[in-house]
C-alpha cells in the first residue's frame, strides 16, 4: 500500500509582516541613542512619477514637520529604495538608510522648530501578482507592491512613501502617470488633466487615521455628488456597465448607515476596481478584482460590508492591541443585517451558519480568545474574528435591547469618530445605554467570558418530562446541563403544543439549570435555543457536513479513482491547496484498506467502483451509473460537475466527500470555486457554473425533545 503525503505549503503573508516591519518603525520616533519622542504634526506634499515599463516610481516629498526636540527623526522607506535627495530647508542633512528605517539627524538650532523637510528617491515594485488564485485566506495574496502596465497597487506597507508616525498627519498627493492612467487613494479628489502623453491625479487628504495606499490603471471614471459627498466608480471597460449600478447601491447603503450611526465621515466613497484579485477596504474607497466585481451578488453582499468599514475601521479606529471588533461589527451590520431585514428566518439560518463554521474550523488546537484576533491569516482566524465577533454583537444586542444597542453605536462613533477605539469602550458604551435594576447593567462577565476568554458553552436538554394535573394542566420540567466552568447565559426554550407555542427564557449560572414552565396543550416538542440566538459549541448531530467538513479536518486523504482519469492527482492537489489543508495525502482506490480508510477524512476524486463507499450521500443527492441526480434533474454531460460532503463510511466522527463528474475528467476552475461554497453540504455545476447547492437538514439534536 503507497499513501503519499503532499507537504504543507505556507500561505505568502508579505503583508503582514511588512506592515508589521511598519508598525514596529512608526511606532516611536528614536533620539540618537534611542530615545523616543513623538512627532505631533506632518504634512506631506508628495509628487509621484510612476514608469510601468521599469515598475518604477520616483517619488519626491516636501514634508512640513514639527518636533518636540529630538535630535533625530525616523521614518519609513521601503528597504530597496535608492535616495536622492535628504534635505532640512533645503539643505543637504546628515542620515543613515538601512533596512528600511532612515534616520535624519536634526540640526541643534532647528530642535523644536518647524523646518521642511525633503525626501527623494526611486524605487522598484515588482511583487508576483496571481493570475488565477488557488488559496484565498489572504486578501491580497501576498502582494505589497507592483506597477505595471496592467496597473498599480501600492500598500502602505510598501513603503511607497516616507511614513513618520505623527499624531496628525496630512497629504496633497500629485501622481504622474502614462497618459489616461488615473491614480485613486484616500481623500479628496483635486481633479485629473492629461498633459501630452501624461496624466496626472491630484489628490487631498486633511486628516489621514491610516497609511494611504496608492492604486492606478486606465480608468473610466463615472462620478456623482450626494450633497458634500462624492461618490465614484474607477472601473476598466470591461466592469464599466455596471457603473451605474454600483452607483445606486453605494448611495443606498450610504444614506442606511448615515440614519444608523451618523454622518459618512469621508469626503467621498469610491469603488475601484483592481487589475488583480483583492478584497480590501480602505478609507473612503473599496478595491476589488474585476471579476469579483462582476459577480451578480456582490452589490448586494461584499459592497456593503465594505462600506460599513467606513465608519467601523476607518471611521472608528482600531486598537490592535487589545483585539480587532471590527470584522465582527462590520458583518453583524451588513452581511446579517442584510438577511434580517429580508426574515427573521434568515437571520436565524445565518446564525447557525456561524456556529457551524466554528464547529467545523475550530478546534482546540488552533482556537483563541476573540481578544486575541488581529485580522483574518486563515479559516480559523476568519471565523474567530468575523463570525464569534458577529455573534457577540448578536448577544449583546439581546442583553441590552434595540435602542440601547444601536444608541450605544451611535454615541460610540460620535466620541471615537478617527480614534482608536477597544473593545472596553464598546463594553463602557453599551453599559452607558443600557438598564439593569434602575441603573446599568454591569457587562463585566459578558465581555470576559466572550472576548477575554476562549471555548463556549455546550448546553444540553436532560430529563425532560411532562405531567398533566389535576385541574387538567400541563406542565414541562427538566434540567439543562453544561460542562464546567459554566458560562453565563440566557437561553430561549420552546415549547410545541396541541394548544399553540410557548416561549420561556431562562438563566444558566452553574454545571445545572432546572425549569418548569406551563404549557397550553398537550406538550409535543421542546427546543432549547431554537433562533440559534447564542454562541454555542454544536453537537455532531447538529453539524451536517459541508464543503468546510473537508476544509478543517485534521487529516485528508484524497483517493484517486480509475474513473476520474489520468489528471486525477493534479485535481486532488489542486483542491488541497484550495482549501488551505495542511495535513494531506493521496493513496489509489484499489490500494485503500478499512484501517486506513478509519484514520482518515475522505475525499473521493472520482467515483469509486465501490459504490457502497459513496452510498451514504443523503437525498435529495442520487448517484447511479455515471450519473447523478439532484431532486428531480438529473445531470449526465461530460462537463457536469457533482461535489457532496456526507457521513463517512467507516467512522463516526469523521467526513467523506465525492468529487465527480459523469465524463471523468474534471475542470479545474469548477474545483477551484469549490472553497467558496463552504457552508453547503451538496454542489452541482453545468459547465462551471453554479446550478444547485443545498445543505443536509437536521434531524436530531441533543437540544430537542420530542414526545412520541
Amino acid at each position: 500500500m503507497a499513501l503519499h503525503m503532499w507537504k504543507s505549503r505556507s500561505i505568502r503573508t508579505h503583508t503582514g509582516i511588512l506592515v508589521l516591519m511598519v508598525m514596529t518603525a512608526l511606532m516611536i520616533v528614536p533620539g540618537v541613542f534611542g530615545q523616543t519622542v513623538p512627532i505631533p504634526q506632518i504634512r506631506h506634499d508628495l509628487r509621484i512619477a510612476l514608469h510601468p515599463e521599469s515598475h518604477r516610481l520616483d517619488g519626491r516629498d516636501e514634508l512640513i514637520v514639527s518636533t518636540n526636540g529630538s535630535p533625530t527623526l525616523t521614518c519609513f522607506l521601503a528597504g530597496h529604495a535608492d535616495l536622492t535627495a535628504v534635505e532640512i530647508n533645503a539643505s543637504p542633512a546628515e542620515y543613515r538608510f538601512s533596512g528600511g528605517r532612515l534616520q535624519i539627524a536634526i540640526p541643534k538650532a532647528l530642535s523644536g522648530a518647524r523646518f521642511r523637510l525633503t525626501i527623494g528617491y526611486s524605487a522598484v515594485f515588482n511583487d508576483s501578482v496571481p493570475e488565477m488564485p488557488v488559496n484565498t485566506d489572504n486578501p491580497g495574496y501576498g502582494v505589497t507592491g507592483i506597477i505595471s502596465e496592467k496597473g498599480t497597487f501600492l500598500l502602505a506597507g510598501a513603503g511607497w512613501y516616507p511614513q513618520i508616525h505623527s499624531e496628525r498627519t496630512a497629504f496633497r498627493i500629485q501622481v504622474d502617470a502614462p497618459k489616461g492612467m488615473v491614480a485613486v487613494t484616500a481623500g479628496r479628489s483635486l481633479g485629473r488633466r492629461t498633459e501630452g502623453d501624461r496624466t496626472v491625479s491630484e489628490w487631498q487628504i486633511e486628516q489621514a487615521a491610516k497609511g494611504p495606499a496608492l492604486s492606478a490603471g486606465r480608468y473610466t471614471v463615472t462620478e456623482r455628488d450626494l450633497g458634500d459627498l462624492s461618490i465614484a466608480t474607477y472601473f476598466f471597460e470591461m466592469t464599466q456597465p455596471l457603473a451605474n449600478r454600483y452607483l445606486d447601491a453605494v448611495e443606498r447603503y450610504i444614506r442606511m448607515y448615515e440614519e444608523l450611526f451618523g454622518p459618512y465621515p469621508f469626503e467621498k466613497f469610491a469603488v475601484v476596481e483592481n487589475f488583480f484579485p483583492t478584497g480590501y477596504g480602505f478609507p473612503s474607497y473599496t478595491l476589488m478584482g474585476g471579476r469579483v466585481l462582476r459577480l451578480p451578488f456582490i452589490i448586494t453582499t461584499s459592497l456593503g460590508h465594505e462600506i460599513a468599514h467606513c465608519w467601523w475601521g476607518n471611521g472608528v479606529l482600531v486598537d490592535y492591541d487589545r483585539g480587532n471588533w471590527s470584522e465582527g461589527l462590520t458583518s453583524y451590520v451588513s452581511d446579517y443585517l442584510y438577511k434580517e431585514q429580508v426574515s427573521e428566518q434568515n437571520a436565524a439560518e445565518h446564525r447557525r451558519q456561524w456556529l457551524r463554521n466554528y464547529a467545523t474550523l475550530v478546534d482546540a488546537s488552533n482556537e483563541f480568545p476573540l481578544s486575541a484576533f488581529t485580522s483574518r491569516v486563515d479559516n480559523p482566524s476568519k471565523v474567530i474574528g468575523y463570525d464569534k465577533g458577529a455573534m457577540v454583537f448578536h448577544m449583546i444586542r439581546q442583553t441590552i435591547g434595540e435602542a440601547a444597542f444601536w444608541g450605544a453605536l451611535r454615541d460610540l462613533y460620535t466620541e471615537k469618530r478617527f480614534q482608536k477605539a477597544s473593545w472596553t469602550d464598546f463594553q463602557l458604551a453599551f453599559e452607558r445605554r443600557s438598564s439593569c435594576d434602575g441603573g446599568p447593567c454591569r457587562l463585566d462577565r459578558f465581555f470576559d467570558q466572550w472576548v477575554t476568554q476562549k471555548g463556549s458553552p455546550q448546553p444540553v436538554l436532560q430529563n425532560v418530562q411532562r405531567r398533566k394535573n389535576a385541574d387538567g394542566e400541563w406542565r414541562v420540567t427538566g434540567r439543562v446541563l453544561q460542562d464546567s466552568p459554566p458560562f453565563d447565559v440566557r437561553l430561549t426554550l420552546a415549547l410545541n403544543s396541541t394548544g399553540g407555542n410557548v416561549f420561556q427564557t431562562i438563566s444558566l449560572k452553574n454545571a445545572e439549570t432546572r425549569f418548569e414552565m406551563p404549557s397550553p396543550g398537550n406538550p409535543q416538542s421542546l427546543q432549547l435555543d431554537p433562533g440559534a440566538d447564542v454562541f454555542r459549541k454544536l453537537f455532531p448531530s447538529e453539524i451536517p457536513e459541508s464543503v468546510n467538513s473537508i476544509k478543517g479536518a485534521d487529516t485528508v486523504l484524497m483517493v484517486l479513482t480509475g474513473q476520474a482519469g489520468a489528471d486525477a492527482k493534479d485535481i486532488a492537489g489542486l483542491l488541497v491547496r484550495s482549501f488551505g489543508l495542511k495535513n494531506a495525502g493521496w493513496i489509489s482506490e484499489t490500494e485503500l484498506s478499512p484501517r486506513v480508510m478509519k484514520a482518515h477524512d475522505l475525499v473521493f476524486i472520482g467515483l469509486p467502483k465501490d459504490r457502497t463507499l459513496v452510498s451514504g450521500i443523503p437525498s435529495p443527492v442520487t448517484v447511479e451509473g455515471l450519473e447523478f441526480t439532484v431532486g428531480n434533474r438529473r445531470y449526465s454531460a461530460p462537463t457536469d460537475t457533482l461535489f457532496a460532503a456526507f457521513p463517512h463510511p467507516a467512522s463516526d466522527n469523521r467526513a467523506a466527500a465525492l468529487l465527480f463528474s459523469p465524463g471523468g475528467s474534471l475542470d479545474v476552475r469548477t474545483t477551484m470555486k469549490l472553497t467558496h461554497y463552504g457552508r453547503y453540504s451538496y454542489l452541482g455545476f453545468q459547465n462551471g457554473k453554479n446550478v444547485e447547492k443545498g445543505t443536509w437538514p437536521i434531524t436530531a439534536s441533543p437540544l430537542i425533545f420530542t414526545w412520541q
